[in-house]
């Protein structure tokens, strides 16, 4: 299932590049930029560490979207983001901070609703991405911890849901929520996944030409 996901994902960022555009679609090609409030989810998230906190991050890369239309637009986003985590331990007597830094090449392929008011446009939005890990480091009370082996899988994929506004034909501003599906922490074969999942919020500015 992941496997497909993740072919799919190619297939259709790689069609969307090559077909040639429609002759009823305003055609758009962007850059955007923001900032990410990133904490890990699942039931297996917490067991250990009596508080996670978002870690902070960038965000940013190009998207295409066809408008398709005053209301509907499909947007394919090429994006650089970061994720992770930071985790208090403390039982009563040793306590310490470890952070999970990931950075992830992200490709999500949105359906956008817009309302189309003159000036200002407000939108919603939703669909699917899927992600791959470009580096990933682990600290412990700001000390770097050499990793033997990879601690998080080398893809991720989840749904985005978000909203915004257009300003003019050439602005925007969105909010959105990436809510990860995959089990991100790698493991050993046989043992059963741990259920730790990336969950970001993201707010970015983008400018189309």
């Amino acid at each position: 299932m992941k496997k497909w996901t993740v072919a799919l994902m190619i297939g259709a960022f790689m069609g969307l590049l090559m077909a040639p555009a429609p002759a009823a679609a305003d055609v758009q090609f962007g850059i955007k930029v923001g900032g990410n409030m990133a904490k890990v989810t699942g039931a297996d998230a917490s067991d250990v560490y009596t508080t996670l906190k978002n870690k902070v991050g960038f965000v940013g890369g190009v998207f295409l979207a066809f408008n398709m239309g005053p209301i509907f637009t499909l947007q394919l986003e090429g994006l650089y983001t970061m994720k992770g985590v930071t985790m208090d331990y403390d039982d009563g007597g040793t306590a310490y901070t470890d952070k999970i830094f990931a950075n992830y090449v992200e490709i999500p392929l949105l359906l956008k609703f817009r309302i189309p008011t003159p000036g200002i446009s407000p939108f919603v939005f939703a669909g699917p991405s899927v992600g791959f890990k470009l580096s990933e480091k682990f600290t412990r009370d700001g000390t770097d911890v050499p990793l033997d082996e990879s601690l998080l899988k080398g893809n991720d994929y989840g749904a985005i849901f978000g909203g915004g506004v257009n300003i003019g034909h050439h602005f925007q501003v969105d909010v959105r929520y990436s809510l990860g599906l995959q089990k991100v922490i790698d493991t050993v074969e046989g043992e059963t996944p741990v259920d730790v999942k990336n969950g970001v919020w993201s707010a970015t500015i983008g400018i189309a030409f």
